[in-house]
């Protein structure tokens, strides 16, 4: 396991060669399989340890492999260590466990790289630009690592620079989005691939510039000044380049130790991630769309850092509105409201089934808030949840094929699922409808945390208006 830490090599960018690595190591598992399967029947009584063996063989090299590899690829493996899918299989675990180590580490890439990358960002070295620099990184992710460092004026900071030629490798890796999405028509005939498409590329590539992460993370900091739980890290956009983003050094615990927590201490945290996620794009009509759980810090007196805004998705007032009419229409069991609402937002049309098809499936979508009642979001409901969405044996799923996907409902579902993922797992209760209705319309808090919230909220955005109150 030692070895797993090293500093790797270049990163493997050209098109063919990322395909080549990827289809290589499908390869080997294949390879590695087969015999598997020869060893299990010759010792029948041992097959369990042998399948055992290998699967934790195979997830153990797959995560190697897209640390490695970092960019787009490296995000996707990130992203399915969290989506908890109704898929068969019993070893899916073993797969999403081992997925679980992208979310915090990767394998580091030579300081010396980070270095380099500095003084091209900024024309001088390292020690002309931070007065204190430390070499060894104390996170890596997609596109880049994390240093500790102090600025001239005496500040802590974090220092996230993009590993060389990650640019490169995620643009190849865009290079099969086309493709795949194309391929995807046969699946769902209504979905646009040119929509879809420049959704999936626009926001990736919009992470590859910090700059515009700094601008994301610079407004979310104005957006949450003083919040009573909410804490965005200070920028130093003077500090910051297209591959370098400087950000006050925070200091707590990482969100993966709260699954040791008491029940009621996860249901405070899952409150605070609802919080932040909701609260962002129902007040501010932005909200971050990466949701994995590196991006977050726990801090000593209950408060949460969020710490990334490489990916943030602005939205329009209409767009709002016409996810609120969905979510209303489905409480009241209105559905002529919601077949209005999903044609709106150009989910269903003329040509698309009628809203009787799509109604049970939206129902297990937005369970959590359709009851006003403490309700409990646990591993099953997330299972249950993508199951109606990705499992080919699902009631829902042929009707599914014939539904549109707008751009923005990409990313969009990507924060969603996310975000009720991350709260399957922590398995909390709380009265999620009660918590949206302060944040579609304005209803006083029933919990201390909300309690809290709404009079900061009143301090510090004062004209706000409810959605629901709204035109």
């Amino acid at each position: 396991m030692a070895d797993d830490k090293r500093n790797k090599g270049p990163i493997p960018t050209g098109w063919v060669e990322r395909g080549a690595k990827l289809a290589g190591q499908t390869g080997k598992s294949a390879f590695r399989f087969v015999g598997t399967r020869a060893k299990a029947f010759a010792a029948p009584e041992r097959s369990g340890e042998f399948l055992d063996s290998f699967h934790q063989k195979t997830a153990q090299q797959i995560v190697q492999m897209l640390g490695e590899m970092k960019g787009a690829a490296m995000k996707l493996g990130q992203l399915a260590s969290f989506y908890e899918f109704g898929a068969p299989g019993e070893y899916m675990s073993t797969y999403r466990d081992a997925l679980t180590m992208l979310q915090n580490s990767a394998p580091p890439m030579d300081p010396e790289a980070s270095k380099a990358v500095i003084e091209e960002e900024f024309g001088k070295p390292v020690h002309k630009v931070f007065a204190t620099f430390e070499d060894d990184a104390v996170a890596s992710a997609s596109i880049g690592q994390v240093h500790r460092a102090t600025l001239p004026t005496g500040e802590e900071v974090a220092v996230k620079v993009q590993y060389p030629g990650v640019d490169d490798a995620v643009r190849s890796d865009l290079k099969n989005v086309s493709a795949m999405t194309k391929l995807a028509v046969a699946i769902a005939p209504n979905l646009d691939p040119r929509e879809v498409a420049n959704e999936v590329k626009e926001r990736v590539l919009e992470e590859l510039d910090y700059r515009r992460e700094a601008s994301n993370q610079e407004r979310f900091a104005k957006l949450f000044a003083g919040h009573p739980f909410i804490v965005v890290p200070k920028v130093y956009k003077d500090f910051s380049r297209t591959r370098v983003i400087t950000q006050e050094f925070v200091k707590g615990e990482p969100f993966m130790s709260a699954f040791e927590w008491e029940q009621e201490r996860r249901s405070e945290l899952a409150e605070v991630l609802f919080r932040f996620f909701y609260g962002s794009l129902n007040r501010f009509l932005l909200f971050s769309a990466d949701p994995h759980p590196g991006n977050y810090l726990l801090l000593p007196d209950g408060k949460v850092a969020f710490l990334d805004y490489g990916l943030v998705r602005e939205i329009e007032p209409e767009t709002l509105r016409q996810l609120l009419e969905i979510v209303q229409a489905l409480i009241h069991e209105d559905k002529e409201r919601g077949r209005q609402a999903l044609e709106d937002i150009g989910i269903l049309n003329r040509r698309t089934p009628e809203i009787d098809a799509v109604w049970e499936h939206l129902k297990m979508m937005n369970k959590p808030v359709l009851e006003d009642r403490e309700f409990t979001i646990d591993a099953p409901l997330i299972q249950a949840i993508g199951t109606a969405g990705f499992d080919p044996r699902s009631p829902a799923f042929q009707t599914l094929r014939k539904v549109g996907i707008p751009g923005v409902m990409v990313t969009f579902n990507r924060m969603s699922f996310g975000v009720a993922s991350l709260l399957g797992r922590l398995e909390v209760t709380r009265n999620w409808q009660a918590i949206a209705r302060e944040m579609w319309a304005g209803e006083p808090s029933h919990t201390d945390l909300g309690k809290e919230e709404q009079a900061w909220l009143a301090e510090a955005h004062p004209k706000w208006v409810p959605p629901l109150k709204t035109g």
